[in-house]
């Protein structure tokens, strides 16, 4: 994870389709992160003109980094689906700020 002094806004997502399509047709502010069946994908970018990169975050732990604006609906959710299944490997453990989205203000989004 590159920017680990970030204060990320998450929003629960109830399936893969839906981060799916968030990810692959959406793009979103640097303090934007997702949170499904226990993984967080939280946006890792340098711009947000820039390719949608996300660190993938398992129990602490860096499982994954994925540029989701490179690739099809169809293999973002092959990529998900592999990632929730477990897939992944053992980047180390990230500090990670976290905000509901309520609460969440900063310079990246306001």
């Amino acid at each position: 994870m590159i920017h680990t002094d970030r204060v990320f806004q998450v929003v629960d997502v109830a399936t893969i389709e839906a981060l799916t399509t968030d990810l692959t047709e959406h793009t979103w502010t640097r303090c934007t992160g997702f949170r499904l069946q226990g993984l967080l994908f939280l946006n890792d970018s340098f711009s947000e003109d820039g390719a949608q990169e996300y660190a993938i975050v398992r129990d602490g732990r860096q499982v994954e980094s994925i540029t989701f604006s490179w690739q099809s609906r169809a293999e973002a959710y092959n990529t998900i689906a592999w990632l929730i299944g477990g897939g992944g490997a053992d980047y180390g453990a990230v500090k990670v700020t976290l905000e509901e989205p309520d609460a969440h203000h900063c310079g990246l989004c306001a």
